[in-house]
């Protein structure tokens, strides 16, 4: 499969009200990919404004639902994290990051290796020196990419399970630098996002087709050698998970997210596009600023889940009475209209 990330919103506190900014993975199946690009340019191309790339935020309501359709026909599906920036001052997000960055460290003993304890303590300072915007938009793409995967895994596990064979990554890098977003992908996505992986493994349904995802999936038993001694690391590192008998069962999380990933234009790249398109209208539905009949088909994409996508981070989490109303009746209409996730 191939999984398309972006962002959409400024994650930068408002002055007043509410201000909506998320991420979104677009995942596309592979043998639907070649003809979903083709149709979309043909969808495009009809469009009064001809340019190289379409930005999600300059569609009509018309033009939006197209897409929306056009992405359901070929079997495309959609995972996103919204947070509400207007819960998020300086002082909540400095904290909260601080927390983060001291947490990479707090379980290291002397009997960690030399290289684990130096690269953990240069991860925990290259988060501390991360700008705000930049860490909100890391931290939550965590909880997106691990939800993605469940979703992903068990979603086509029944529908196009030899999707599971093989996940390419692709994220947009805006203005930023290959460097600087490799940085951050290393230094908080992969130990964060393989720490919780471990925490909460996915589960499996009998009757579903995981054969062709064997190989992302470590048991504590049959590990080799070195990874056994990497779980060995993680049980030390995860107190939570001393306490649980038997076997530490986890996806490789690190090789799904780094076997095959790129940051990549969107200008140049078609699915990124796409991931902008579908990422621009969700947020714009959770703004206020797209009627209805430009962002319902999104329910399309969507799997429905008992929990909103919507975060608070640290101190920020703490403020919540329930959702605001404008947020809660966009989740409540993509939700109610979302796909099952088991096949009746």
């Amino acid at each position: 499969m191939n999984i398309y990330v972006d962002e959409a919103g400024l994650f930068v506190p408002p002055r007043t009200g509410h201000r909506y900014s998320l991420v979104l993975a677009l995942i596309i199946p592979t043998a639907n990919e070649e003809e979903l690009l083709y149709q979309f340019l043909r969808l495009r191309d009809q469009w009064p404004h001809k340019a190289v790339e379409i930005k999600g935020s300059k569609l009509n309501e018309s033009q939006s639902a197209e897409v929306l359709r056009l992405l359901a026909v070929y079997s495309v599906i959609a995972e996103y994290r919204v947070i509400d920036m207007a819960l998020h001052p300086k002082p909540v997000v400095d904290e909260f990051k601080l927390r983060q960055a001291s947490a990479l460290t707090e379980h290291l003993t002397a009997e960690h290796s030399v290289a684990v304890r130096q690269r953990m303590h240069q991860d925990a300072e290259i988060v501390r020196s991360m700008a705000n915007q930049l860490f909100i938009q890391a931290f939550i793409t965590i909880d997106l990419i691990l939800e993605t995967l469940h979703t992903a895994i068990n979603y086509f596990a029944q529908r196009l399970p030899r999707e599971l064979g093989q996940f390419r990554w692709t994220i947009d890098g805006k203005d930023r630098s290959p460097t600087r977003m490799e940085e951050i992908w290393t230094a908080l996505i992969l130990p964060i996002g393989q720490a919780r992986s471990a925490q909460e493994p996915f589960g499996k349904v009998e009757g579903f087709d995981y054969s062709h995802f064997s190989p992302y999936e470590i048991m504590e038993s049959t590990a080799d050698e070195e990874m056994r001694k990497h779980l060995e690391w993680m049980r030390s590192a995860l107190p939570f998970r001393k306490q649980v008998p038997g076997d530490l069962r986890c996806i490789a999380a690190r090789k799904i997210l780094n076997e095959d990933r790129k940051f990549a234009d969107s200008r140049s790249n078609l699915g990124l596009q796409l991931a902008d398109i579908a990422a621009s209208i969700i947020c714009r539905a959770y703004n206020g600023n797209l009627q209805l009949p430009g962002w319902r088909d999104a329910s399309k994409l969507l799997v429905r889940k008992k929990i909103a996508p919507i975060l608070q981070i640290g101190k920020a989490a703490h403020y919540r009475r329930g959702l605001e109303s404008r947020a809660a009746g966009v989740w409540r209409q993509l939700g109610a209209k979302g796909q099952a996730m088991v096949l009746e």
